[in-house]
């Protein structure tokens, strides 16, 4: 169990030590997240009375295409270097190669909601930080990751893999990114939602779903 977890945080951090040698991904998904919250504060009327609804629907949007980037980019890079193949072909569990990327990218997806909520809080004048929103984000990171990370490897080998990828992973995540939004709008407005448990399950339960079903499939995909 113990060299499990060695290799497991050996993998995550290869990919954190080339990302700070280049800094390209998270240079990118910084300035991307910083042009898409400006838009909307720059063509808001009012951006300090922005309604709770609105202000959590561009967080997230910003999110998932911000994370949509950073997920391309990591595998395009793993297929340009050759790097991922040689990963793949390890002695070890497959199921540990997927849950490394699974942890990198969930540390990419926070590193990115960092920024985010830093920069919106400034444009909006408001304070995304609030329980229900800290509650969101690590049950949407590991959701969006674990799904990002199936579909990036699979469509790693295609020539417009960034396309590819956002058009499969958009539509399967809308469960999560309308949970998210949910419990945003509850933080952003500072009311209670009634329906707090509801989405709560939801975004576990789709955790756990895809989590199981895709490190099942996973493991079928690369054997064939």
């Amino acid at each position: 169990m113990k060299n499990w977890i060695k290799i497991l945080l050996t993998i995550s951090s290869k990919d954190l030590i080339v990302e700070l040698k280049s800094k390209e991904t998270i240079v990118t998904i910084t300035l991307f997240s910083l042009l898409v919250v400006s838009i909307f504060a720059v063509t808001s009327s009012n951006p300090s009375n922005l309604s709770a609804e609105i202000g959590a629907g561009i967080m997230w949007a910003a999110v998932v295409f911000s994370g949509s980037i950073a997920m391309s980019k990591l595998f395009s890079h793993e297929e340009k270097n050759e790097t991922l193949n040689a990963i793949l072909l390890m002695p070890v569990p497959i199921e540990l190669i997927f849950f490394s990327k699974i942890l990198s990218l969930f540390l990419f997806l926070t590193i990115s909601e960092c920024f985010i909520i830093a920069v919106f809080s400034i444009l909006f004048n408001s304070n995304p930080l609030s329980i229900y929103i800290l509650t969101a984000i690590p049950i949407f990171n590991l959701g969006f990751s674990c799904v990002g990370t199936f579909f990036g490897i699979i469509s790693s080998k295609s020539r417009s893999n960034e396309i590819l990828l956002t058009l499969l992973l958009v539509p399967i995540v809308i469960p999560l990114i309308m949970f998210a939004t949910e419990l945003t709008k509850a933080g952003l407005s500072g009311i209670h939602s009634p329906n707090f448990n509801l989405w709560l399950s939801l975004g576990i339960l789709f955790d756990i779903i895809f989590l199981v079903v895709l490190t099942f499939l996973f493991g079928k995909i690369i054997d064939q």
